[in-house]
């Protein structure tokens, strides 16, 4: 469906992403008449700038750190990535999804207008010139990596920038230290370039479980990275064909690319949120427990609310998929988030659910159990005998949170995300027969273990 003339709909979304689109399609499905306003790529920052290009160049690297855990073990063979056959690989499976994803849309009945949103008001939408309105909106414009305001800001790249890099550069400044940097680090190092990291505080990875970051540091020290930590970046000027980062205490960083992953920050500006009488902080859009905003009839999800949640594209679909059974008048009830699993896509990775150890270890409601994975047959026989797990248990013995340090990290919290979710007790688990061996199969004797202390 093309453009209509019609400039009256049912629901109008602000942005195409996962907070969107996921709750677009139902709507539609449902009756309502919806069209999405996207400035750039339809699909929004997973598809093109995040999650999906980001696990593209990482599995082939994953593969090759897995390999090299049998080192001595009976596979010693030496590998070659080459990044820029790498980059085209994955620029060939994810851009044509833009565009698959807008036929979608448009066949299922959305209407798709391109351009820049504004609020004129609180009931109407410019785009381009043409006024649109709308019974209800939704704004889900998502965030954009952060910038550092210093002298030459204007050199530094973002995650958007290497994650469509067609050279891999030799060396490499990542200011930042958060999940989006060490990535990205992780990423490039393994890739063969020497990463510096410059980082304000003396810990990674905040929100992640310490010990574990603090591990993950030690592995990337080991593989070449160097950390700078409690300093930040003042300057950056191009010489020659090089980039130098100065810092607050006085280093000279020489580097092919300086890349700034600070953090991101919402897309509330410039989308005339003063004009809707729309009420927003600097961390984004607030909402009450039916994503609802200042203004009743407008809604909002996704990355760009001020929330307490993980920023993530699961948290982004799940509260699209809420706000499509909200305003189709298929639900009544405010928005209950369930546990919500978060990972960094290092080597290795830490993923973690729920409590989190540090939490439970500032209450009496719970109890953490510390579990040696790198010990155990199966991790061993892998060569990941680093892998660790801590659990938390609430005080009838079930598991309420888990964090975990392997390779295979996101499996171990996928398994253990529906025993949280759940609730599930010792003897609920013990009717759940996994296929054997698998981390999966241990869950049951692990929950025991958590009754019995």
């Amino acid at each position: 469906m093309t453009q209509s003339s019609e400039q009256m709909y049912d629901v109008l979304f602000i942005g195409s992403g996962q907070a969107a689109w996921n709750a677009a399609l139902p709507l539609t499905k449902a009756g309502k008449k919806v069209a999405i306003i996207e400035r750039h790529k339809i699909a929004g920052v997973c598809t093109s700038y995040g999650c999906n290009p980001k696990i593209i160049l990482d599995s082939p690297i994953k593969t090759i750190s897995d390999a090299k855990l049998y080192g001595g073990k009976g596979l010693d063979s030496s590998f070659t990535l080459d990044w820029s056959k790498l980059m085209e690989h994955k620029n060939s499976i994810l851009d044509p999804l833009p565009d698959f994803l807008g036929k979608m849309l448009s066949d299922a009945g959305v209407t798709i207008i391109h351009g820049e949103a504004k609020f004129e008001d609180a009931q109407t939408v410019v785009v381009n010139g043409e006024h649109y309105r709308a019974e209800n909106f939704v704004v889900a414009a998502g965030q954009r990596p952060m910038i550092p305001d210093i002298p030459g800001k204007e050199l530094l790249e973002t995650s958007d920038d290497f994650l469509y890099l067609p050279e891999l550069p030799k060396r490499i400044v990542m200011i930042g230290a958060g999940y989006v940097a060490m990535e990205l680090a992780s990423i490039a190092s393994k890739a063969g370039s020497h990463v510096e990291v410059i980082q304000n505080s003396n810990q990674v990875l905040s929100g992640f479980h310490q010990p574990y970051a603090n591990s993950l540091v030690e592995k990337m020290k080991a593989d070449g990275v160097v950390f700078h930590f409690e300093d930040q970046a003042t300057q950056v000027e191009k010489q020659g064909e090089e980039f130098v980062l100065t810092t607050e205490k006085g280093l000279s960083l020489s580097a092919d690319l300086v890349v700034s992953a600070i953090g991101r920050i919402p897309n509330t500006e410039g989308i005339g949120l003063e004009e809707a009488g729309v009420t927003y902080t600097e961390k984004g859009i607030v909402v009450d427990e039916y994503l609802r905003t200042s203004q009743p009839h407008i809604y909002a999800s996704g990355d760009v609310l001020d929330k307490t949640q993980p920023r993530l594209t699961p948290t982004s679909i799940f509260e699209a998929k809420y706000l499509g059974a909200y305003l189709a008048g298929m639900t009544n009830t405010p928005i209950e988030y369930p546990p919500i699993a978060t990972i960094t896509f290092t080597l290795p990775r830490i993923a973690q659910i729920g409590v989190s150890p540090e939490e439970a270890e500032q209450s009496d409601a719970y109890k953490v159990k510390s579990v040696e994975l790198g010990k155990q047959w199966d991790f061993a026989g892998r060569g990941d005998t680093d892998a660790h797990l801590t659990l938390v248990y609430d005080q009838e013995g079930h598991i309420v949170g888990a964090a975990a340090y392997s390779q295979e990290a996101l499996e171990i919290v996928n398994a253990l995300t529906p025993i949280i979710t759940l609730k599930l007790s010792a003897e609920q688990a013990d009717r759940l027969v996994y296929a054997f061996p698998s981390f999966e199969s241990t869950i049951p004797s692990l929950l025991r273990q958590g009754q019995m202390e």
